[in-house]
């Protein structure tokens, strides 16, 4: 994450002269720079990204995306951003643009339901901000269990059946099925009756 050089008006500023007056403000204004150059440091493990710049653009999208409350400054708001994606500790770009879509969606359904129950709200206000923040936790959803598929952590569906009735002049197979060949199957325990 470079300091200063980015459009959006989001990346790090460039380190200020530190204030003279008193020491306690002082040591408080060089931690928190210590803070901010750590985390650019590490920006790339944070994100899963290979290269600072899509690091970059990712932390400052995911700044973009905060709804609320908004912090005082950018470097709070890249703090926030950076605190928000390493909770989500994506291992590579994938990963992090799904997290970043994720934080968004999730910023975005509170935002609605905190609209929905502010004390001069409409009904039909409250409804409609009820309703985008169900379709937003309903894509969080979704972009969850797509997080989980990335992972390898989706559980496969087992399906166990208990009874099965093979009649007269049927037939069943026992076991895992694997198709040969055209027509073919072969199955770990046939069973003709």
């Amino acid at each position: 994450m470079k300091r200063g050089g980015n459009n959006s008006g989001l990346a790090l500023a460039a380190h200020k002269p530190v204030p003279e007056k008193a020491d306690s403000q002082v040591a408080v204004k060089k931690t928190r720079e210590q803070l901010i150059d750590g985390l650019i440091v590490g920006i790339c493990k944070v994100t899963g990204a290979r290269s600072n710049e899509a690091a970059d653009r990712i932390i400052v999208q995911v700044a973009g995306a905060l709804v609320g409350p908004k912090p005082k400054g950018t470097d709070e708001q890249l703090i926030k951003a950076v605190a928000a994606i390493a909770e989500m500790a994506p291992q590579n770009g994938t990963e992090a643009m799904l997290a970043t879509q994720m934080i968004a969606a999730n910023d975005a359904a509170l935002m609605f339901l905190q609209r929905a129950t502010l004390a001069d709200q409409t009904f039909e206000g409250c409804d409609a901000n009820v309703l985008r923040a169900t379709r937003l936790m309903r894509v969080f959803s979704e972009q969850l269990e797509a997080l989980q598929k990335l992972r390898g952590k989706a559980g496969q569906q087992k399906v166990t059946v208990e009874h099965v009735h093979v009649h007269d002049g049927g037939q069943a197979i026992v076991g895992a099925v694997t198709p040969r060949g055209p027509g073919e199957v072969v199955g770990d325990g046939a069973d003709n009756r």
